[in-house]
């Protein structure tokens, strides 16, 4: 069945004798020998063989019309689709440059007409601007529901990954996105986020212990040699020098800023599992500053390279794990 009717007005003037209102500047051809007319009634001036061209489904509904006589005004045909969807479907169907899509929400009544209309430069165009980075960083659910919805499944795993820059879960029940999303495709984007989550959690839990001891030992696995300070400076007695007594290989280094940056990082990651808050240098300096009014050590031993090594590892780890659905 065809998304349009066949059947086309034999007239280029309104119910009342007057030419057609609203008619595009930009299709507005004298040469037209097609009027295409919106659902809110903006009319196009546009040539059949061209439409047949660019859609098997123009070419189906149009073929079997009487040629044009240039005399006589143009046949109408209506359309389903609003003027602005119309005018984009045009626009990449005719030679001038694609169009500028701004609203989500245009974007997905153009990109639903265009899968109907089977216009191959419109689907592809639109949904490269689908996935602009415009799109992903202002509504990333937004794209995400649309490329659920309209069977697009690379679209929607790069929406999937743009989606852990936002807390999923505090999303207002109002959001108009979700009218358009199931609740299956929904699941799985929570399920991501929660999975990656507790990923990114438990890479820090089970991460070799951190180089240094400079606010003491707790009980824990000993320090990793590749991490230990000898193994940059050639010394190993820099956490004595400090006055800080080995404990044994049953007990670990204690950090203060690590401590309460790890406070810190998990209820982000429970919420946004990225490492680009939590590995933010200011947000880590945030810590080794209040860390420092107990621990005048803290600052340098952040700064060491053992240090800087280790949480080069750390972010990698979290980086690594799986971030689309």
């Amino acid at each position: 069945m065809l998304p349009i009717s066949t059947f086309v007005h034999m007239t280029d003037e309104d119910d009342f004798g007057r030419p057609l209102p609203n008619t595009s500047p930009l299709f507005n051809s004298l040469t037209a020998d097609l009027v295409l007319s919106s659902s809110n009634s903006y009319h196009f001036r546009v040539h059949r063989a061209i439409l047949c061209e660019a859609s098997p489904i123009f070419f189906a509904a149009l073929v079997n019309l009487p040629p044009h006589n240039s005399s006589d005004p143009p046949p109408v045909q209506d359309l389903a689709e609003d003027g602005d969807t119309v005018s984009i479907l045009l626009q990449y169907i005719y030679p001038m440059p694609n169009p500028h899509v701004t609203s989500l929400a245009t974007l997905r009544l153009a990109l639903s007409a265009a899968q109907r209309y089977e216009i191959t430069s419109a689907i592809d165009g639109l949904r490269s601007s689908l996935v602009t980075s415009t799109f992903l960083e202002s509504d990333p659910l937004g794209v995400y529901a649309i490329a659920c919805e309209l069977g697009l499944t690379e679209e929607a795993k790069i929406a999937s990954r743009a989606t852990l820059a936002f807390d999923i879960l505090a999303t207002s029940l109002d959001t108009p996105c979700l009218e358009n999303l199931t609740a299956k495709d929904f699941l799985r984007l929570v399920r991501l986020h929660q999975t990656r989550s507790e990923g990114a959690i438990a890479a820090i839990d089970c991460m070799a212990p951190m180089p240094h001891d400079c606010c003491g030992y707790t009980s824990a696995s000993p320090m990793p040699e590749e991490f230990s300070e000898s193994s940059h400076s050639g010394s190993s007695s820099h956490s004595r020098s400090r006055g800080h007594q080995h404990h044994g290989s049953g007990s670990s280094p204690y950090v203060r800023w690590f401590a309460t940056w790890k406070a810190a990082a998990i209820p982000e990651l429970k919420a946004r599992p990225r490492s680009n808050v939590i590995f933010d240098p200011s947000f880590l300096l945030s810590h080794v500053k209040r860390a420092s009014r107990h621990c005048t050590e803290c600052p340098p031993t952040f700064m060491a390279s053992a240090t800087q090594a280790w949480l080069t590892v750390l972010k990698e780890r979290v980086d690594s794990l799986p971030d689309t659905i």
